[in-house]
């Protein structure tokens, strides 16, 4: 009683000086979320600053004085101390406390809303206040998402429920408190649950009353996570780790398969690996000109953007090549059809031989329906690169197949030319790729000249048809 009698004392000499701060404002418009409620349950409070035409002051800035003059132990809003609260910009000149509002006795009770400069700019709600049933309201909730028994490929997950308002809500996973929020919305409400452990879980939504006591509990949703990323096993260049400039050499990655993207960065080159076969990726390109160790930068990425980054996955040394050193061995290239040619020297060289693999007999069969390429088969290759020759003669990989043949369907939409090369792949007994030779470009026409002839006939037979028809009618 004695902090009432403060405050109105502070009230009459406030208006003694006869401020003007807020003299646009005639009163406020002051609403609780419901007429009627129960000791102990939150209700909403809602307070806006109006003139004499009931139109909102936009321009309300200061300070308001909230109180209950017939319950001196109802809770207020957190937001508000001392009994005062100060509209902000953010406000937009209508403030609304949700779940705040707390009455601790029974019978109608009052909240008034002062202007702090002004006692005669007020506003008096009213609402109805009963004791709560002896028997426990019964407010059920159920988790609408997610699914139960989902697979989740990230590790967070979005849960909403269905509840009724102005209770307290408990989530939990396995049976361990994550978040308590409360339901300020109708009916339907969610909350984001970050860092979810790999495997198996369990969630569910507790409804809790005043005293925090559990008053219902949803059923069980059984989700499991896997938001792994990509595993990294490998990596290996050819011919070795210590190379001259602008050599030719070979990068494969060994990783998880199917990822979406698996790229080598050397010196700030980014290159793009394709997969040839199940968990290995690879590329040919050049080593760097200036002579330096480079570190060799692996990114791998699946489908779900999980990337996993190697830095450095190894290292590339690029020496100059020594003009005053000498050696006596001597490495000769030669097609698999050439015979080794025998010298005679005071000082035989050591003569090493690798087989250069070329497709041979390669044709070109052109049907109806589809252009099929094909080539005398290569034993000792374990399957065939088909690309794609695009403008500037930049190559694409777009299929790795076992067969010596490879089928085009045909473009129905309009008459083109695409041009194919093949690569066989071939391999040592240590697994290294043996040197291969592509085939000569193709060209392959992907519309028959003769489907345009059954076309135009066709277009013909139709317009006789239709004009007879009409005839006959």
């Amino acid at each position: 009683m004695k902090k009432i009698i403060k405050l109105l004392i502070t009230l009459i000499l406030i208006s003694y000086f006869n401020c003007t701060l807020a003299a646009t404002v005639d009163h406020f418009d002051v609403k609780l979320s419901a007429t009627e409620t129960s000791i102990n349950k939150a209700v909403d409070l809602i307070i806006e600053a109006k003139d004499k035409n009931w139109n909102t002051v936009t321009d309300y800035k200061w300070t308001v004085l909230i109180l209950s003059e017939t319950d001196s132990k109802a809770e207020l809003p957190k937001d508000i101390k001392d009994n005062s609260y100060v509209f902000k910009t953010l406000d937009q000149w209508k403030v609304k406390f949700e779940n705040s509002l707390i009455f601790k006795s029974v019978w109608k009770q009052e909240i008034s809303v002062f202007d702090f400069y002004d006692e005669n700019i007020l506003w008096i709600w009213e609402i109805n206040v009963i004791w709560e049933s002896t028997i426990p309201e019964a407010i059920e909730i159920s988790i609408i998402s997610p699914e139960n028994w989902i697979v989740i490929w990230t590790n967070y997950v979005t849960v909403s429920w269905k509840t009724q308002k102005n209770h307290k809500v408990k989530i939990k996973i396995d049976w361990v408190d994550i978040k308590t929020t409360t339901s300020n919305n109708d009916w339907v409400f969610e909350e984001k649950l970050d860092n979810l452990k790999n495997g198996d879980s369990t969630i569910n939504a507790v409804v809790l009353d005043a005293d925090n006591k559990e008053i219902w509990v949803s059923k069980d949703i059984k989700i499991t996570v896997k938001a792994e990323n990509p595993e990294f096993n490998s990596i290996k260049i050819t011919p070795s780790l210590q190379l001259e400039p602008e050599t030719s050499i070979s990068i494969q990655v060994k990783a998880t398969k199917w990822l979406k993207e698996v790229v080598a960065i050397i010196n700030d080159e980014i290159i793009k690996l394709i997969e040839s076969t199940d968990w290995v990726y690879d590329w040919k390109t050049t080593a760097p000109k200036a002579e330096w160790e480079y570190n060799v930068d692996v990114k791998l990425t699946n489908e779900l953007w999980n990337q996993t980054n190697k830095r450095p996955a190894t290292k590339l040394k690029i020496v100059l090549p020594d003009f005053n050193s000498w050696t006596d061995e001597v490495i000769v290239d030669i097609l698999e059809e050439e015979p080794l040619q025998e010298t005679v020297a005071e000082s035989p060289p050591i003569i090493k031989t690798k087989k250069i693999y070329k497709i041979t007999n390669l044709q070109l069969t052109k049907l109806k329906t589809k252009s099929i390429l094909s080539w005398d088969p290569i034993t000792e290759a374990i399957s065939y690169n088909i690309y794609k020759q695009l403008e500037w003669n930049k190559l694409v990989l777009i299929e790795n197949i076992k067969e010596s043949r490879y089928e085009v369907n045909i473009v129905w939409d309009k008459i083109t030319y695409d041009y194919f090369l093949v690569e066989p792949v071939v391999k040592d007994e240590e697994w290294e790729t043996i040197k291969w030779e592509l085939s000569d470009v193709t060209e392959i026409q992907t519309w028959p000249k003769e489907l345009l002839l059954l076309l135009f006939l066709s277009l013909i037979i139709w317009f006789f048809i239709t004009k007879f028809r009409r005839k006959v009618s």
